[in-house]
């Protein structure tokens, strides 16, 4: 049970919720997708994979090989401080170029409710553990939810899955006790109110 909880909590990694997101929006029966040239999508997928995920992680990866993080969980507040504060930077960055970019208004609004939430959970983390894992498929859920009731298209089976996912990744959180049921439940609600409040608001 912990080695599929290891799995899930890897592979469903929350800096990997943008990436996701930005791949249903861009594939989605309605202008975001239709009004978007390919290769801009391509520009923007690739942005965004590398702000919000791939460097954020290799920084990560770096303080836990000096030493200066004890391992990728950073079960002490301390320890979060810095890759929160790169994740952040990153992510600013990302909306600053995303500004400048011939995009639909959702998707610069989308990555504000990403951001939104990495702030709220670094804020948190100081002084309590939130699971950032919920945060991010809670952020999902929210986004898909607000571009549902914007738009007028059939997101169902899209939320259905993200939903699924949250059971299994708030599960793989609770067995490998790296968390507690109410800082699951709290970082699902966080990421769900972020991501629609940004986006539907």
């Amino acid at each position: 049970m912990k080695v599929a909880a290891k799995i899930i909590s890897s592979v469903l990694h929350p800096l990997l919720m943008p990436v996701i997101g930005l791949l249903i929006l861009f594939n989605t029966n309605s202008y975001i997708n239709h009004t978007v040239p390919l290769e801009l999508k391509k520009v923007v997928m690739l942005m965004v994979m590398l702000c919000t995920f791939i460097v954020p992680l290799l920084i990560t990866l770096i303080l836990v090989q000096r030493k200066i993080i004890s391992s990728l969980e950073m079960e002490n507040a301390k320890e979060r401080i810095i890759p929160y504060t790169f994740t952040i930077i990153f992510y600013i960055f990302t909306l600053y170029n995303l500004k400048r970019a011939h995009l639909p208004p959702i998707i610069f609004d989308f990555i504000i409710g990403a951001t939104l939430s990495v702030i709220l959970a670094f804020i948190i983390n100081l002084k309590w553990k939130i699971s950032a894992h919920m945060i991010g498929i809670g952020g999902l859920i929210g986004a898909l939810l607000a571009v549902s009731f914007i738009l007028k298209i059939y997101m169902t089976p899209y939320i259905i899955l993200a939903l699924i996912a949250a059971g299994f990744i708030g599960s793989a959180r609770l067995i490998l006790k790296v968390h507690t049921p109410l800082q699951v439940y709290l970082g699902l609600l966080l990421g769900v109110t972020c991501q629609f409040i940004a986006i539907y608001l």
